[in-house]
């Protein structure tokens, strides 16, 4: 698998998607403001000037509208994301809201239930904390320590199976269009086997390389006064696109590609 030529076609992809296309990059803007307005919702002045923590300082209502609304639009860029993911090309157009909208759901379920044993396993950490450092425990302190530990290292585990197969799985469930499929253990265990093992996670470290080198660039970027959170606003899709093209390109190396039928002889 020549991963480079893989980033080189998803960079074109991500090109091809919004260069001349202006509305489908509103589109993912608009989508995606909620969220970038999540900053402002907070009273910096007034939380800096706080001599204590108090939950009166966080605008709750405020807070659950922007987060609603965010979580709402998201699906319509998951939607998109699902046609990315089946390999749609040329990039295709923000058209049949409606199956646009529950694939992005689908596409949403998927990645979430690939993260519930993580969830579950920070939930049982902070329990053992709880129960063991709380006053009136009778569990041992050692004992304490000991069970973090392993829960510690148990969720690190989880968390790398979670990223590994939660990858897979949403274009799994794009293509099949099931959430089922999409967390059907054994079969994307059988198409990791197919790309290699060695080549997916030579893969996904390229893909982590490039996101933490766009977001720390992104970072600074967003820093500028008032300017910076438009520019990451602007920007953020590019990447976006970017990744779901190669994810669902390193797919492409584990589903058996149909054979050419041989030239007809005389």
């Amino acid at each position: 698998m020549d991963n480079g030529a893989l980033v080189t076609e998803s960079i074109h992809y991500a090109k091809d998607t919004f260069l001349g296309k202006w509305t489908r990059w509103l589109i993912f803007i608009i989508c995606g403001l909620p969220f970038a307005l999540l900053p402002f919702v907070f009273d910096t002045k007034k939380m800096a000037d706080a001599t204590a923590f108090s939950w009166e300082m966080i605008p709750w209502a405020q807070l659950a509208a922007v987060c609603i609304t965010g979580l709402l639009l998201s699906f319509i860029l998951s939607g998109y994301l699902a046609h990315v993911y089946r390999g749609v090309t040329p990039p295709p157009e923000f058209d049949n809201w409606g199956p646009l909208y529950i694939d992005g759901i689908r596409i949403a379920v998927t990645g979430f239930l690939w993260f519930i044993p993580m969830f579950l396993v920070i939930a049982a950490m902070l329990v053992t904390v709880i129960a063991g450092f709380s006053s009136g425990s009778t569990m041992p302190g050692g004992l304490t320590v000991a069970l973090f530990i392993l829960l510690l290292i148990i969720e690190i585990i989880v968390a790398i199976i979670a990223v590994i197969y939660s990858m897979m799985g949403v274009v799994r469930c794009a293509r099949t269009g099931s959430i089922r499929e999409g967390i059907r253990f054994s079969a994307i265990t059988e198409t990791l086997r197919t790309i290699g093992w060695a080549n997916y996670i030579v893969a996904l470290i390229v893909i982590l390389v490039i996101g933490i080198v766009f977001f720390v660039v992104l970072g600074i970027l967003s820093l500028i006064p008032y300017a910076g959170w438009i520019i990451q606003l602007i920007v953020t899709p590019f990447y976006t696109i970017f990744s779901a093209r190669y994810i669902a390109r390193v797919y492409d190396h584990g589903v058996p590609q149909p054979v050419a039928a041989p030239a007809a002889t005389i």
